[in-house]
């Protein structure tokens, strides 16, 4: 219970802010947190594992802290009841409007607020009357499924590293929902290599602890002068979303047809 009032209490205080409000009314106002560097805020403090750093920096600030992440006023939910209450208020819905943008076309994923719900219901609604995860779709799911068990047993029990054939078979599951059928392992090895490089960079590349994504610019800068691997970032980025307007245009037109 005193947890639910510190956090409908911070809530309010932060609603009770200016429109344009000061470095020195969100520190009196939000809650407690470290103060960091102009500019870049607590950013230099993170480590390499910025979980980490949060989660001992509770000790001191509590389950919700608070602090700047380049120019970007950041909190933290640092318990799982906490984090579990707040993210099941609708108020929570809204993202950082530019936490995705650099993953290019991906869909009500990027969207915020209402257009996020209207949206992600819209998607849901239509998946059920395709018929998702029955009939075809279902047939496709378990194709796939049998193909990776037939790969598991032809090791025949060796010490094996399969997190690229697991995350190969993942892909093609989340392909076929989208066009219909298998992508083929070996005959389409590029498709299937191609959205798998898309997946690790959403992961690796994104996060709202990157500098990249706290500090505006940056990103474009590193792709720019291919620092640190983002150009290649890039490239991947603009090679994927071309493969899903083409897969969006022939499902369009199998339909029609």
């Amino acid at each position: 219970m005193g947890m639910g009032i510190e956090i409908r209490r911070a809530g309010l205080s932060m609603h009770q802010i200016s429109p344009n409000p000061t470095w020195f009314e969100i520190r009196q106002q939000g809650p407690p947190g470290p103060i960091g560097f102009p500019f870049v805020g607590y950013l230099p403090f993170l480590g390499k594992e910025p979980h980490k750093t949060f989660w001992n920096l509770r000790g001191k600030y509590g389950n919700i802290m608070s602090f700047y992440l380049g120019q970007k006023y950041t909190i933290v939910l640092n318990e799982y009841n906490v984090a579990k209450e707040v993210l099941c208020n609708a108020a929570a819905l809204d993202r950082s409007p530019d936490i995705f943008s650099h993953l290019g076309d991906i869909g009500f994923i990027a969207e915020n607020g209402e257009t996020w719900v209207e949206q992600r219901r819209y998607c849901l609604s239509a998946t059920r009357d395709l018929g998702l995860g029955r009939g075809h779709w279902e047939d496709l799911i378990m194709e796939e499924a049998s193909s990776f068990m037939k790969y598991l047993a032809n090791l025949k029990g060796r010490p094996t590293d399969i997190s690229h054939a697991m995350a190969s078979s993942i892909t093609s599951n989340i392909i076929s929902l989208l066009i219909g059928r298998r992508l083929e392992r070996h005959e389409e090895a590029d498709k299937v290599q191609l959205s798998i490089d898309y997946s690790d960079i959403a992961f690796t590349y994104t996060g709202i602890s990157y500098a990249t994504t706290a500090i505006p610019g940056l990103r474009m800068f590193c792709e720019k002068f291919k620092i640190a691997g983002y150009d290649k970032a890039f490239e991947v980025i603009q090679k994927f979303s071309s493969f899903i307007r083409y897969l969006c245009l022939f499902f369009c037109i199998s339909i029609e047809i």
